[in-house]
């Protein structure tokens, strides 16, 4: 591998184990249960409080319903406020999609047919000639390979046997006695 080259990460490559779902222990469920109670024991208590102080006390009643009216009326207009809001958002998100990633896309179609056609220039041009040409050389050089051995098999052979060893090859002395 090539030591200059940019190195991929491994948390990149190798896929990370799922994280384990966070199970309370029973310990903890039996804290959020008892947490869930007292919190609607409280509303239900702070609910008949409110009931049997509106009974008592009339006027008072009047004045805190007016309030809620109120606070009711403010709290719809700030919800429409934020759906307007949302609306000319999405608006600009459709006008960018519309204007900036459609050219994006077709450009990116174009940039694939050109490499499209220019595989299949370098297929047709390049590459099929340099097959042909290297096909047909091995194909000159095994004709040549079998008229080699065709013309050496059909010489004929001589008697004498040309490897055979002489006295000095077999550690003999040049009058053929052994020191």
């Amino acid at each position: 591998m090539d030591p200059e080259a940019p190195q991929i990460h491994k948390e990149l490559i190798e896929p990370r184990p799922a994280p384990a779902a966070a199970t309370p222990s029973p310990e903890q469920q039996k804290r959020t249960q008892i947490a869930i109670i007292a919190g609607v024991i409280l509303m239900l208590g702070l609910l008949i409080t409110a009931i049997v102080l509106m009974a008592k006390f009339p006027a008072a009643t009047t004045v805190i319903r007016d309030i809620a009216i109120v606070f009711v009326a403010v709290e719809t207009f700030l919800i429409g406020l934020a759906a307007l809001v949302l609306i000319v958002e999405i608006q600009t998100l459709t006008k960018v999609l519309r204007e900036e990633i459609q050219p994006l896309l077709h450009s990116v179609n174009d940039t694939v047919s050109t490499v499209r056609g220019t595989t299949e220039f370098m297929s047709e041009n390049f590459v099929s000639p340099v097959i042909k040409v290297a096909s047909f050389t091995a194909g000159v050089r095994q004709v040549i390979g079998d008229l080699t051995g065709v013309v050496t098999s059909s010489r004929p052979k001589s008697k004498s046997v040309p490897n055979q060893p002489t006295n000095n090859q077999q550690g003999g002395t040049p009058n053929g006695t052994k020191e």
